[in-house]
């Protein structure tokens, strides 16, 4: 019999996890599964998805117990053995360490932060690992600063979103190069409110998010400019981190959207899709670390 591949040793204890998540799911068993010892599962775990495995299970448990707080009015030491903690005070010091907060206060504060997802494996050429993790966290209400410019899909005759996007930065960059000391988070920004299955365009902002400071800075400045601003209201987003090349978020983005959101359990919404790329630079240099936020809710689907 051939030996197993780190990649597929990995598959089978992913999904073991994932079908075992109510038990206690210790190393050494998950060891066994894999046919592998407890440190050599540890290190092709982390080589494989960048996580450690006992805090995967950890954070997937309380994830998990942190949407059945939200969504049942049970006892938390119902929702604690449910999933696999033999306490209520111990799942309680895990929840507060994880979330920052009790599982009561969460409840009563009614939204997600920091839930994260089941690992998923993305088939063919990988983009910077082949298994990926997306979070589902909630966004408070932002404003950018920035240039907008109309973009034609991907259902247009002649789509322009990978010639458009990189213009409207330069543009952006360009302006805003004059201001020294000028910090900020450097957003773009998917107008989809208004998109249906026959619209062609969608608008597209080059922005950033600054804070009150550097935005009067800004303002100074730049009275006479075009730049212009766009508020983004709160709103509950699928979140997936990516490190490489700049060329390869799309294909990111189309795994996030074809690949994840089918079977995940929420729904797109249409809102802001935004793209995270970092801190503000000058030099004309492509980040390597993104992040793509899609607008979700639960899914209402049976």
């Amino acid at each position: 019999m051939s030996r197993q591949s780190p990649f597929t040793r990995t598959e089978r204890v992913l999904a073991y996890i994932h079908d075992n998540l109510e038990q206690a799911l210790a190393l050494d068993d998950l060891a066994e599964v894999c046919g592998v010892s407890r440190w050599q599962l540890q290190r092709i775990f982390q080589q494989q998805t960048g996580l450690n495995v006992a805090q995967y299970v950890r954070e997937l448990k309380l994830s998990l117990a942190a949407d059945a707080v939200l969504q049942s009015d049970a006892r938390m030491l119902d929702v604690a053995l449910q999933h696999g903690f033999a306490s209520e005070v111990s799942f309680s010091r895990a929840f507060k360490q994880f979330f920052g907060l009790s599982p009561s206060a969460y409840r009563r504060r009614g939204i997600r932060v920091g839930l994260r997802t089941p690992i998923k494996i993305r088939y063919g050429e990988p983009i910077d690992r082949a298994f990926l993790h997306t979070r589902i966290e909630y966004r408070s209400p932002l404003q950018i600063t920035g240039l907008s410019t109309s973009l034609q899909g991907v259902l247009a005759d002649n789509p322009d979103f990978y010639t458009q996007v990189p213009l409207t930065w330069e543009k952006l960059l360009a302006q805003v190069a004059k201001i020294e000391s000028l910090s900020g988070q450097m957003i773009g920004v998917v107008d989809t409110r208004l998109t249906n299955d026959q619209q062609q365009s969608v608008e597209y902002w080059a922005g950033l998010d600054l804070v009150p400071e550097q935005l009067g800075l800004l303002q100074a400045q730049l009275s006479e400019s075009a730049l212009a601003s766009l508020s983004i209201p709160a709103q509950e987003y699928a979140v997936v981190s990516y490190q490489g090349q700049l060329s390869g978020f799309s294909q990111l983005v189309e795994w996030l959207i074809c690949e994840w959101l089918p079977d995940s359990g929420y729904d797109s919404v249409n809102g802001f899709e935004l793209e995270c790329y970092g801190e503000l630079t000058l030099l004309g240099q492509e980040p390597n670390k993104m992040e793509y936020w899609l607008p979700v809710s639960p899914s209402t689907k049976l």
